[in-house]
C-alpha cells in the first residue's frame, strides 16, 4: 500500500474554518476520503461571498446573491466536484457558448464547434467589427498561442494591449469588458500575464471551456447546500454561527484546540483547514513563527470592490438573452459594466435586473443611494426601460485581490504541521474566482490526506 501511494491513516477529524466555495470544497475532499469534517461557518448562511441574499424590493422578497457570478466551462474542478456531489450540472446552471452583446447591436457569439472553429464563426458573424478589429483580435490570439500563452515580463493589461497593436474598438468591446469580469482590476493596474491565463482556458482552449455557465437559482443553493447534505449525509457536521474566536495546539496529544464564541466547549480536532478571510487569522492564531511568512504575504494584498445594484421593475420586464453588456464611463456616472435579468432562469425574480460595477471607482465615494439612481439612469439610456420602482446596492469592498502583476500569494501548505490553508487568495495562476476557491480547497484537503 505504501508503494502504491496510499494513505494507511488518514486524519480522524479535521475542522474546516469558514464555508465559503474553498471551505465547501475542502469538506468535500476530505468527506470523499472517508475522513471525520466539522464545516464551521461564522455566519448563518453558507457560501462565503457567494451566496443567497433575501432582499425586500417594492414589498416583495426576493431570494437573490450577495453578489452576482457567472461561471464559465473553463471550471473544470467546480464541475467534478459537482458530479462528486451528485449535482447534474445542467440542472444548476444554463450553459451556453460565448457572447459578448451590446444594447446597441454590437455583437461576438461563439458557435458550437470544435476549437478554433467556434471562434472563427464568432469573428466571422460578428457585428460592429471592422476588418482592421478582427485582423488585430486574430493576430493576438495567434501570438499567444505560439508563444504558449506566455507574454514574457509580466506589465499591465493596458500597456500589453498597446504594445500588441489592439485597435481602440476591440479594447473597449472584448478586452476591457473580460478583463474587468475576471480580473475585477482597472487595466491600467492588472496583470496581462493572469488575464491572458484565463483565456489560455477558456477563449483559447475547447469551445465547451468557453461557455457561460448562468446560474438557475441562487449560489447557495448551486454548490454550499449540496455540500452540507453531502458531509452530513456522511456522518460529519456542519456548524452555521459557529465564529471560532482561537486556534490552539495541545501540548499533551499535539491536536487542535478550537474555542468557539458562546461554546463553553472546546473542539479537539487532529488537522485544520482554515479558509476564512485571511485577514482574521492572525486573530484566531495570534504571533506564529510558522505563519509568519503568510502573515507577510497579507500585508502586501491590496483588494478590489464589487458593487451588484438591484434594480426591481415590472415583471414583463427583462433582458434579451438573459444578460447583456454595457459601455460604462465613470466620469458620466455610467459605472455598471454587466446587467443580468435575474428573471430568466428564476420566475419568482421576474422584474429583477443585476447590475454589475467590477472594480474600484468613483462610485466608491457616493452614497449607495446614488448608485443605485446613476444605474438606473444607465439602463433606461441604453435599454429604453422605465424608472425602477426599488433599487439597492450591495457593496463588496474587499470582494477579490487586486490582481496586480508579480503577485505573490502564499501556498496552501504551512510550515504548522496539520495546518493548512485555502482561498481565492493562495497560490494560483488564476484569478480570485469562485474556480480558484474551489481548486484551492481540493488542494488543502489533499494536502492532509497526503501528509505521513
Amino acid at each position: 500500500m505504501a508503494h502504491m501511494g496510499t494513505r494507511l491513516t488518514a486524519p480522524r477529524k479535521v475542522a474546516v474554518i469558514g464555508a465559503g466555495w474553498a471551505g465547501c470544497a475542502a469538506a468535500a475532499e476530505l468527506t470523499a476520503q472517508g475522513v471525520g469534517v466539522i464545516l464551521l461557518e461564522a455566519s448563518d448562511e453558507l457560501g462565503g461571498r457567494a451566496r443567497r441574499l433575501t432582499l425586500e424590493l417594492a414589498g416583495h422578497r426576493h431570494v437573490l446573491d450577495n453578489g452576482q457570478h457567472l461561471l464559465l466551462g473553463a471550471y473544470t474542478e467546480t464541475a467534478v466536484l459537482l458530479k462528486q456531489l451528485n449535482v447534474a450540472l445542467d440542472t444548476v446552471v444554463e450553459r451556453r457558448p460565448f457572447e459578448l452583446r451590446y444594447p446597441d447591436g454590437f455583437r461576438l457569439q461563439a458557435a458550437r464547434l470544435p476549437a478554433p472553429l467556434h471562434l472563427a464563426a464568432a469573428l466571422i458573424a460578428a457585428r460592429g467589427l471592422a476588418i482592421e478589429d478582427r485582423s488585430a483580435l486574430i493576430r493576438l490570439l495567434r501570438t499567444l498561442k505560439r508563444s504558449r500563452w506566455n507574454i514574457g515580463t509580466d506589465r499591465s493589461i493596458t500597456r500589453w494591449l498597446c504594445e500588441s497593436a489592439q485597435t481602440t474598438q476591440v479594447v473597449r468591446r472584448v478586452w476591457r469588458p473580460l478583463a474587468l469580469a475576471s480580473l475585477n482590476t482597472p487595466l491600467d493596474r492588472a496583470s496581462a500575464q493572469i488575464f491572458v491565463n484565463v483565456l489560455r482556458d477558456s477563449l483559447g482552449a475547447t469551445g465547451l471551456a468557453s461557455e457561460m455557465w448562468l446560474p438557475r437559482a441562487n449560489l447557495s443553493a448551486l454548490f454550499p447546500d449540496a455540500v452540507e447534505r453531502y458531509v452530513v449525509a456522511h456522518g460529519g457536521e456542519v456548524r452555521r454561527d459557529a465564529r471560532v474566536d482561537r486556534v490552539e495546539r495541545s501540548e499533551h496529544n499535539r491536536r487542535f484546540l478550537l474555542l468557539l464564541r458562546n461554546e463553553p466547549e472546546r473542539v479537539e480536532v487532529d488537522a485544520v483547514i482554515y479558509a476564512a478571510a485571511p485577514g482574521h487569522m492572525k486573530q484566531i492564531l495570534g504571533r506564529s513563527n510558522e505563519l509568519s511568512s503568510i502573515y507577510e504575504a497579507l500585508t502586501r494584498f491590496e483588494h478590489e470592490p464589487i458593487y451588484t445594484v438591484y434594480l426591481k421593475y415590472g415583471p414583463q420586464i427583462g433582458v434579451a438573452r438573459g444578460f447583456v453588456a454595457l459601455l460604462d464611463d465613470a466620469p458620466k456616472r455610467r459605472y455598471a459594466q454587466w446587467v443580468f435579468d435575474r428573471g430568466a432562469l428564476d420566475p419568482s425574480n421576474r422584474g429583477v435586473l443585476a447590475a454589475v460595477i467590477s472594480s474600484s471607482g468613483p462610485h466608491e465615494a457616493e452614497p449607495l443611494e446614488d448608485v443605485c439612481q446613476a444605474v438606473g439612469q444607465q439602463l433606461t439610456e441604453d435599454l429604453r426601460l422605465p424608472a425602477p420602482v426599488d433599487a439597492r446596492a450591495i457593496a463588496d469592498r474587499r470582494a477579490t485581490l487586486a490582481a496586480v502583476p508579480h503577485l505573490h500569494r502564499p501556498s496552501n501548505r504551512t510550515r504548522l504541521s496539520g495546518f493548512v490553508v485555502a482561498g481565492d487568495w493562495t497560490e494560483s495562476d488564476y484569478p480570485s474566482t469562485l474556480e480558484t476557491a474551489v481548486r484551492s480547497g481540493r488542494a488543502a484537503a489533499q494536502l492532509l490526506l497526503n501528509d505521513r
